[in-house]
């Protein structure tokens, strides 16, 4: 036997080992509703979703220009801002929605 002095006892007489507890999820912020849009009406054909909502109204012109850069880098597609409103090539509604919605967003789908 080592050197440890607790390697002779044989679990008899101690008190049972509490339960481990799991941790609590940590609740994401709620940073806003955005609303999901399909267009193609008036844009020569071409489809596009639109994101529009209070959150991106209010916000200064660096964070609308950020959450369009990170949109466009995670779902792999061109966008623009238009009056506020962040517009992005192609029928992105599914994969718009999941990214929101893991960054803490709400949408309307």
């Amino acid at each position: 036997m080592g050197d440890n002095p607790f390697e002779r006892l044989d679990g008899q007489g101690l008190p049972p080992r509490p339960p481990a507890k799991a941790p609590a999820p940590t609740p994401k912020p709620k940073l806003g509703k955005i609303n999901l849009r399909y267009e193609r009406a008036g844009r020569g054909g071409k489809e596009v979703t639109l994101l529009e909502g209070l959150w991106i109204e209010s916000q200064e012109a660096r964070m609308r220009n950020l959450l369009l850069l990170d949109l466009k880098k995670a779902l792999g597609t061109g966008g623009a801002l238009e009056d506020r409103v962040i517009v992005l090539q192609g029928d992105r509604r599914e994969t718009a929605k999941a990214w929101l919605v893991k960054h803490g967003f709400t949408t309307n789908l």
